[in-house]
């Protein structure tokens, strides 16, 4: 009899001690705004294969054309005669994959007209990161793409990373005016081809560093172009989280502090009504290039993923395009290295694009979690996810959210219970 009082006695006083379960808080839909259609070609990716014929296995809103193959010294080894037939299938493939959005990328050049030949500090070797030995090559080179893809590629990007000396070499001074320079002479001779196509200058990406906003080479070419008074209708910049210690990690959070200062520059230039697309994005390193290895598992991978394009709808990043559908270099994989087979963060990109390609979008509130407003047919639906690392279960009041399910990025849905969400940094979306 004395061993059981003192037993509940021991039980008593550990109850009292537990901690309170915080009693979850309400959260409310975000206020009122106007509401816009979410172009399908917002959902962007690089997929190497496309150039051997291999269809995507989901819908693809959007594809950039660069590590497939079909770069300028791939295609016109010799000068005057091409060879179209990688350029020729990706194309095609792009389009029976449902892209409505094709980028191609018109650098890197063939060592026949490059100005430098350096192979052992280019990174596709030969003269691939110099600039054309006459501007005539690349005239020619221009008009013979543009002509021939008239009404089916529809955007065109000028070069590739060309802040970076291994994609565009800096041998001549201010080589930054002579990327304008190119960019200028596409625009002309592009548009006079294939009024429709879009151009999208050289990417960049985005160092973060103090100076980037006064001495970098984005705000110089920028500057550049806005002084040439160029026609953009897209600005690239490339944001990978890359902070002073060199690329690799990071997450979305960083990110957006890289658009903030992309952004920055493009205002500074006057050139703020111009698009910004971000025409490669991953987390994370695997390459063999001095900088830590970074590797995120695929519920991590998953959730950066939806996030980077959540993200870029609230902040006006009109497309996007992840890298890369088979590459194995990034933190994070959507393919498995050898079977191919789909991984969570591939999965994720899918049910994103069903979630929200088609839809029109509201606006967010940022609460104990973030809240954004959807339509879809008619009914509000609603994005929820909680700050990086945190979870948070919140109460939906009923007068509020007219819901009954809550559906995760692998496609499930189940009911919610006693009107309660429990939300990780992963997005998930609530519908009726």
């Amino acid at each position: 009899m004395i061993l059981r009082t003192l037993a509940v006695a021991g039980l008593a006083t550990l109850i009292a001690a537990a901690p309170a379960q915080a009693k979850p808080k309400p959260v409310s839909p975000p206020p009122k705004s106007s509401w816009s259609k979410v172009d399908p070609s917002l959902f962007g990716m690089h997929v190497s294969t496309l150039s051997a014929g291999k269809d995507f296995p989901g819908k693809l809103g959007g594809v950039r054309l660069w590590d497939t193959g079909v770069r300028w010294d791939q295609i016109e080894k010799q000068q005057g005669q091409f060879d179209w037939d990688r350029l020729d299938e990706a194309v095609a493939t792009a389009e029976r994959s449902g892209a409505t959005e094709i980028m191609y990328v018109l650098g890197s050049t063939p060592e026949w007209a490059a100005k430098y030949v350096r192979p052992d500090t280019y990174y596709y070797g030969g003269g691939t990161a110099s600039e054309p030995a006459k501007l005539s090559y690349w005239r020619d080179w221009v008009r013979a793409v543009a002509t021939r893809y008239k009404g089916r590629i529809t955007s065109y990007q000028i070069w590739n990373e060309a802040n970076l000396a291994s994609f565009y070499a800096p041998e001549r001074p201010k080589h930054w005016k002579r990327m304008a320079l190119l960019t200028d002479i596409a625009a002309d001779e592009i548009r006079a081809i294939d009024r429709k196509a879009q151009i999208v200058s050289a990417s960049s990406t985005v160092i973060q560093g103090k100076k980037f906003a006064s001495e970098s080479f984005f705000f110089r070419y920028l500057r550049s172009i806005a002084n040439r008074k160029v026609k953009l209708d897209a600005i690239s910049v490339h944001l990978y989280p890359w902070t002073t210690k060199g690329p690799g990690g990071g997450n979305p959070s960083d990110r957006l502090e890289g658009l903030e200062m992309a952004r920055t520059v493009v205002n500074k230039v006057g050139l703020s009504k111009v698009p910004i697309w971000d025409t490669e994005v991953n987390y994370g390193n695997r390459r063999d290039n001095g900088h830590d290895e970074e590797v995120f598992g695929p519920k991590v991978g998953s959730a950066y993923l939806a996030r980077t394009y959540i993200d870029s709808l609230r902040y006006d990043v009109t497309k996007v395009f992840w890298y890369a559908w088979e590459s194995q270099v990034m933190g994070i994989s959507t393919t498995a290295p050898v079977s191919g087979n789909v991984l969570m963060p591939g999965t994720a990109f899918f049910t994103l694009e069903d979630w929200l390609a088609g839809a029109r979008w509201g606006t967010c509130s940022d609460q104990r979690v973030t809240v954004c407003s959807l339509k879809r047919s008619g009914e509000r639906q609603y994005v929820l996810f909680a700050p990086l690392g945190k979870t948070r279960t919140v109460k939906l009041p009923r007068a509020k959210f007219d819901v009954r399910e809550v559906c995760t990025l692998d496609g499930e849905c189940e009911r919610i219970k006693a009107r309660q969400v429990r939300v990780k940094q992963a997005p998930v979306l609530l519908v009726p």
